[in-house]
């Protein structure tokens, strides 16, 4: 067998959403920010993004983080989704602390002081929670969040007028009711909950002044909290909660006096899987808004250690993705 390149990953999942941590394999990337490093790699290396995510090594849903250099925390991190490359990313980060942890490669001092770490949203702060010294949890601290603005109406194709709220959480969300959609909230119709996502969202997206949106979390009720189904893509959802929904989704409750400093939020994804929410301090967006600081408590576990192969002659080797 003739290689051309060899990259070593840790796959996990997080509430059922999957990480693929790179450890090696990965060129080294230009930038003095985790945010130029990851513009260089769109730039330079974009073809590896359909290498580690696509199928046959992938599949839709799959999203990477990818470890770098950082002068301003104790780590740099980087994601890529199957299809855009996204400034922050709560469910992955909780993936990347259970990869350090299942190779015993935790900094020394994260079960006391926990990490930085910088992503392109801004830093945020990772520490854990332990048992006989196991990682039993991930709590994420995440980037300010705040909502950006209330009661939107528009006309979606084949829904009629749907009202949402958008809010940031390290991405942009529309915030909807599940309860306006008319569909079973479950696994089952998870299909069928994309294509509503998509009708809101090429809706939202086409109403000029806006700021893009580039997920729809729909949200039920739940005792302490809600359950989330977070539509990405035509074929693609959060299996998770999702930690920036869920952190933009608080930030929303809060503005709204719907959720008190310190309150636990229960955010459970369609599977039934919680991540648990707080907001845990008060601050500013960077445009100056009044903004919450959020805490995301969940857990990823192992799937695989693997070492991606590609051969010279793979007639396959940027990958595929049905549409």
């Amino acid at each position: 067998m003739q290689t051309s390149r060899l990259f070593s990953v840790i796959d996990s999942h997080t509430a059922g959403h999957p990480t693929r941590t790179v450890t090696a394999g990965v060129p080294p990337l230009k930038g003095r920010s985790v945010r130029a490093q990851r513009d260089d790699f769109r730039a330079v290396h974009d073809g590896l993004r359909g290498l580690l995510l696509h199928e046959p090594r992938g599949h839709a849903a799959m999203v990477a983080a990818v470890p770098v250099p950082s002068r301003e925390a104790d780590q740099g991190l980087f994601f890529i989704s199957s299809y855009i490359y996204l400034d922050m990313c709560g469910h992955a980060v909780i993936g990347y602390i259970a990869s350090l942890a299942a190779m015993g490669a935790l900094p020394e001092g994260f079960e006391t002081g926990g990490m930085s770490i910088e992503t392109p949203a801004g830093i945020v702060h990772a520490n854990g929670t332990f048992e006989a010294g196991k990682l039993t949890s991930v709590v994420l601290r995440n980037v300010p969040s705040h909502l950006v603005a209330s009661d939107i109406v528009v006309e979606a194709e084949g829904l009629g007028r749907i009202t949402c709220d958008i809010a940031y959480g390290g991405i942009m969300y529309a915030l909807v009711d599940a309860g306006r959609i008319g569909l079973p909230f479950d696994i089952d119709h998870a299909g069928r909950w994309c294509r509503a996502g998509m009708a809101i969202k090429e809706a939202l997206n086409a109403r000029s002044g806006n700021a893009p949106v580039s997920s729809i979390l729909f949200h039920q009720s739940v005792p302490g909290g809600g359950r989330h189904l977070v539509v990405l893509a035509a074929n693609k959802f959060d299996r998770s909660p999702c930690g920036t929904g869920t952190s933009a989704r608080i930030a929303q409750l809060h503005a709204r006096g719907q959720l008190a400093e310190g309150e636990t939020y229960r955010a459970e994804n369609i599977l039934g899987v919680p991540f648990a929410a707080r907001v845990v301090g008060l601050g500013r967006s960077e445009d100056g808004r009044p903004a919450i600081i959020p805490e995301v408590r969940g857990m990823a576990h192992i799937s695989a250690f693997s070492t991606l192969v590609l051969e010279a002659d793979d007639p396959l080797a940027s990958g595929f993705l049905p549409g």
